[in-house]
């Protein structure tokens, strides 16, 4: 009887350990963040290939995108922890379409629609530099 009580004990202690977990936040909605630059389009991945960092869950295409990710997350995070890059050079957090995207010398630039991300390619290299700063400002609060 008091190995039953024990094992009840267990699972239950398990299953209320599990249950109060705070869950990991979907990034990207979905889209692997790999494919942004290895396949340079974006692409929608897969629950079963998921992958958990620094509190949120991204999804992958592929065993092999996975384990890319997983050996060097930096490489393949959106700068700006995937705010949008236009609205970052103005110190604005805007969402980020994760559909909407520029890969400039290695690095993932999101942005919150094509309208957006248009203004954003036509001059890269400024809103970049403007967001960098806005971003270190924003680092430092």
């Amino acid at each position: 009887m008091k190995r039953i009580q024990f094992l009840f004990a267990a699972v239950a202690a398990l299953f209320i350990a599990t249950a109060s977990a705070p869950a990991a936040e979907l990034a990207l909605d979905g889209y692997c963040p790999v494919c942004y630059i290895e396949a340079g389009k974006a692409v929608k991945g897969e629950k079963s290939f998921a992958a958990d960092h620094a509190g949120k869950t991204y999804y992958f295409v592929s065993d092999e995108t996975k384990a890319l990710f997983v050996a060097n997350p930096a490489k393949y995070l959106p700068v700006y922890d995937g705010w949008c890059a236009y609205g970052m050079a103005f110190g604005k957090k805007f969402e980020s379409d994760p559909r909407v995207f520029t890969v400039v010398n290695g690095k993932i630039y999101l942005n919150k629609n094509k309208k957006i991300g248009k203004k954003f390619n036509k001059d890269k290299s400024g809103f970049i530099a403007k967001a960098d700063a806005a971003w270190k400002s924003e680092m430092k609060k």
